[in-house]
């Protein structure tokens, strides 16, 4: 893009607000069970989406948890109101169209004629075999994007399995690690899979609409559910294959949390603690009573620490004990040690800080009965962004089926990209060459925002020294881990000491240079280096900005520091993730949300980007990480909310059906995930297994029954899986129509067919690391547009002349003067 911040719209006058930057985007809706949130996000941004239905409602209706009393599993039309559906639809219209019939598809068809934007998630081949297939769509319409959110992809040998979300969390990587031995993994309560591809086709829509406005055209983006939710997996496939290549195994085995974040009990609850930094460790030494035993500079050391687990978990225990959960945190934090408390739904709702930032809003989420003006209301995460100080989400309650017309109306949207290379399309450059980020992100947050913008063709430049490197990048004791490389694929690297007095003199030019500036950093901290967005919006008004703090920028625990697991305490993940057995959760390695906020800042950033080519200014874009994480779980807040107590930790029971659950199959610590949605499943399992007698039994033909003896059924399937290969099970249920997937691991994925045969696997030779690495791909690709980028992460430093010299325009003097000052830095290979 062009450093002349009139050349970015900042003199237009009449573009869209700045937290409405789809604003008249015309989107045809037709996700369904998987993906609704794409369509949520791009409403939540402005877009006019309207949302496409049978007669008899979208399947998402019928999926729960329910409104208390509204119904159950099974349920069908007005029985049942739907809470997932209540979230991930707010913002939208209704209408009904029956695609089996002629009439349907013709208005289907004129009405893509007038959209910007179709997504569907229907399966791969459905639409084209009705006669209004992406193909079909193109052609009313050249220009439209259409995205394709599918459970595996458009192609690929395992394309046409039937999963649901926790098949395709098993099937993920991810459940191979959730939980502790002696009980079966564990899934992730709420419906991630679904969630993460609706994120993923949303960043995908917005990928698509800047390639189309520097002249690309329309396209079909495939976008997968299995693969953007391998993409979010703690970068295991990464870990995996460079563990592998060092010689080794990766872990096989869950266990629990990791030693790096214990939960401890205390006085009336349970915390989660986190002390890596010699300085967290002295703190909490003084905290805990300076004990002589501890006084030696030995046990500063992490990994002397971790050797020693016995003795030390012992001394955390009896320090906490005495401790109430949340003023213990408050008091931790204050002293600058990570430590969160174990919060409940119900806690969240009441939490204090969550008040204090307006996490939730309280409204109309279902009109009242025909004729009644008693319409249920509840708590709804509010929305996911804030743009210059604004909340940007729930507006308008989901729409009850065929409320509105099916037509579009109102102004046209209209974009013209600032982007200085408009041979997109024509040229093959990726959409979103030309774009230029600051890095100034570190962890899994930031750096995975930036990261994707660089797959698609930004010129992404991370901001790092020696005297305050990413943390992940030394975390193994060295300059370079695979996670680090993963999170900083396809990026430069000037070396820069933020806090050195001669810094001015690059950060002046390097943020008129930028188009978009990231950071995840503490608090407070972007401003204390004089470039907060105050400062920063007085010297570009055009810049894009994109904040994303653990709680939040703003509320009681703003300043609060910690790690995605410490937020998955907070914000009522982990004390959800548990069997109910009283035991509390048990644990897991992933340290989600951080993969997901990252793509929730991707999101923000280029819609803002798009806003300012539309006519808007500059604007701030703020992501709360656990905020991010608390929005997949929206649903069971609402269920709480108005049913206090109801949502409780599951295990691995749905309320989608039964049996439902994590089998054991042959051989040590192998399973397979098996999900009976209905009566149709039931007896397809029925076959599955031969149709054994006791699956004969009348109580167990309807969901009722079934539900009510799951504990018996859970042994039943076991006895039968028990003697099969995962592998097998899968194939048996598979060949009756019954979601089932064996439980894979991310050593399985660096050689898995299907990802393979999708392009999905990234070799990449990375320097630091022991020869070829398979790293996580892309989890969306375009028709009209070359395959993403997949490059090396650079050294600290490795780009610092170059970049400074030849982007900056800098003078080589001043280069090497600051150079030798120590405020920049050069790489300097080994000989």
């Amino acid at each position: 893009m062009s450093s002349d911040a009139t050349s970015r719209g900042t003199e237009a006058t009449a573009g869209p607000p700045n937290h409405m930057p789809l604003a008249g985007l015309r989107v045809l809706d037709l996700c369904d069970v998987r993906g609704d949130l794409c369509g949520r996000l791009l409403a939540d941004l402005g877009a006019d989406v309207l949302r496409i239905e049978p007669p008899e409602g979208a399947a998402s209706r019928r999926r729960p948890p329910f409104a208390p009393g509204s119904g159950s599993a099974g349920s069908t039309g007005s029985e049942a109101f739907s809470l997932h559906f209540a979230v991930r639809n707010a913002n939208k219209r209704s209408a009904v169209l029956d695609l089996t019939t002629d009439d349907g598809r013709a208005r289907l068809l004129a009405l893509a004629g007038e959209a910007d934007v179709v997504v569907e998630s229907f399966r791969p081949g459905h639409l084209a075999a009705l006669g209004v297939g992406p193909d079909d769509l193109l052609a009313a319409n050249p220009g439209l994007v259409v995205a394709s959110l599918s459970d595996l992809g458009q192609t690929g040998p395992d394309r046409d399995l039937v999963v649901t979300d926790d098949v395709l969390f098993g099937l993920s990587g991810w459940l191979h690690l959730s939980g502790v031995p002696g009980k079966p993994p564990l899934l992730l309560p709420g419906a991630l899979a679904s969630d993460t591809v609706g994120v993923a086709g949303a960043l995908a829509v917005l990928v698509g609409l800047v390639h189309r406005a520097r002249g690309g055209g329309g396209q079909h983006l495939d976008v997968s559910a299995l693969e953007a939710l391998a993409q979010m997996n703690t970068w295991g496939i990464a870990n995996a294959s460079d563990t592998l290549n060092r010689g080794s195994l990766p872990p096989a085995v869950r266990s629990g949390d990791s030693p790096m974040y214990p939960t401890v009990d205390c006085a009336d609850g349970k915390v989660r603690l986190v002390v890596i930094a010699p300085g967290q460790w002295r703190a909490l030494w003084e905290w805990m009573g300076s004990p002589e035993a501890f006084a030696d500079e030995y046990w500063a050391g992490f990994f002397n620490r971790l050797m020693n687990l016995d003795v030390i978990n012992p001394l955390y225990a009896e320090h906490w004990a005495g401790l109430e959960m949340v003023e213990g945190c408050r008091e931790a934090q204050r002293r600058g040690i990570v430590a969160t408390p174990l919060l409940s739904p119900g806690e969240v709702l009441a939490d204090e800080h969550f008040a204090s930032r307006g996490t939730f809003l309280r409204t109309e989420v279902a009109p009242g009965p025909t004729g009644s003006e008693d319409a249920t209301s509840g708590a709804m995460v509010s929305g996911l962004w804030e743009v210059d100080g604004r909340r940007v989400g729930h507006r308008t309650r989901a729409p009850s089926l065929g409320e509105h017309p099916a037509e579009f109306t109102g102004p046209r949207f209209s974009l013209a990209s600032s982007l200085d290379d408009t041979s997109s399309g024509a040229g093959g450059s990726l959409p979103l060459e030309g774009l230029r980020v600051a890095d100034f992100g570190h962890g899994g947050v930031g750096v995975e925002c930036s990261r994707i913008l660089a797959e698609y063709g930004a010129d992404t430049v991370k901001v790092e020294s020696h005297a305050y490197p990413d943390f992940i990048r030394i975390v193994l004791g060295g300059e370079m881990t695979a996670s680090f490389a993963s999170s900083s694929r396809n990026k430069r690297c000037l070396g820069l000491d933020l806090k050195h007095p001669e810094a001015t003199s690059v950060l002046d030019p390097l943020v008129e240079w930028a188009d978009v500036v990231v950071e995840n950093n503490s608090t407070g901290t972007m401003d204390r280096l004089g470039i907060g967005w105050e400062a920063l919006r007085e010297r570009d008004p055009s810049l894009v900005m994109v904040s994303s703090q653990l709680m939040g920028s703003r509320g009681l625990q703003a300043g609060w520091s910690g790690y995605g697991p410490t937020l998955q305490t907070a914000g009522g993940l982990s004390w959800l993730w548990a069997f109910d057995d009283g035991e509390g959760p048990p644990g897991s390695n992933a340290i989600h949300p951080d993969h997901l906020a990252g793509r929730i800042c991707a999101i923000g950033a280029l819609a803002a980007v798009i806003g300012r080519d539309r006519g808007a200014s500059g604007a701030h874009v703020e992501v709360a990480q656990v905020e991010a994480m608390m929005a997949t779980l929206a649903d069971l807040f609402l269920l709480e909310d108005l049913a206090p107590g109801s949502a409780r930790p599951r295990g691995n029971d749905s309320p989608e059906g039964a049996p439902w659950g994590v089998y054991p199959c042959a051989g040590d610590e192998q399973w397979a995930v098996v999900c009976v949605r209905d009566d149709d499943d039931w007896a397809g399992l029925r076959r599955a297994m031969g149709d054994p007698e006791w699956a004969r039994d009348p109580a167990f033909g309807n969901f009722a029954g079934r539900d009510a003896a799951r504990r018996v059924l859970d042994d039943r399937v076991s006895e039968w899986t028990v003697g099969l290969a995962p592998g097998e099970v899968q194939d048996r249920c598979q060949a009756e129509g019954v979601p089932a997937g064996r439980l894979v691991r991310t050593v399985d994925q660096v050689a898995d067919p299907h990802l393979a045969a999708r392009g999905f696997l990234a070799e990449i030779d990375q320097p630091g690391l022991t020869g070829t690495t398979t790293f996580e791909g892309s989890c969306f690709t375009g028709s009209a547009m070359p395959r993403p980028r997949q490059e090396p992460a650079p050294m600290i430093g490795e780009h610092t002349r170059s970049f400074c010299v030849g982007d900056l325009g800098m003078d080589p003097g001043l280069v090497d003067a600051l150079l030798d000052s120590g405020a920049l830095e050069q790489y300097q290979p080994a000989e």
